[in-house]
């Protein structure tokens, strides 16, 4: 796809902190690869990347715990950013209020960085990690 193209894309979904879930992103994140055209290495490279994350995060923080994975997708241009807040629920399924542990996250997922273009942490009220990953894909089209 072309650089002027009219069709850029902003979108939220929520899913369970659990393994399962992650499928359903991933199933989401194909249906953007393919209605952008990205080549297959942009795809792979992302899917990995974003699943690798989510794991890593179920592992370490959602063993014994409840909790939400709030996704934002944002393409613009050749670049996808997407922008992950993940919160550990009580009993009573409501956000924990918790410091975030952007250091335990950072230092976990070390095993993303060379697969991502970008990758910046925040800090956010009650939210377990909050954090940005971003690619500069590439189109089949600009292949040809």
């Amino acid at each position: 796809m072309s650089n002027n193209r009219q069709n850029d894309l902003s979108f939220h979904i929520r899913i369970p902190a659990n393994k399962i879930f992650t499928k359903n992103v991933l199933l989401t994140l194909d249906g953007i690869c393919d209605h952008f055209s990205f080549t297959e290495s942009s795809r792979d490279r992302i899917k990995k990347a974003l699943e690798t994350a989510l794991i890593i995060s179920v592992e370490n923080f959602y063993k014994n715990e409840k909790g939400v994975f709030d996704l934002q997708f944002h393409i613009y241009k050749n670049k996808l950013m997407i922008s992950i807040e993940d919160y550990i629920l009580n009993s009573a399924d409501k956000y924990k209020n918790i410091e975030s542990n952007n250091k335990e996250v950072i230092s976990i997922l070390k095993n993303i960085e060379e697969l991502v273009d970008g990758m910046s942490f925040s800090s956010k009220k009650g939210c377990n990690a909050c954090y940005s990953i971003s690619f500069d894909v590439s189109f089949i089209s600009d292949n040809i």
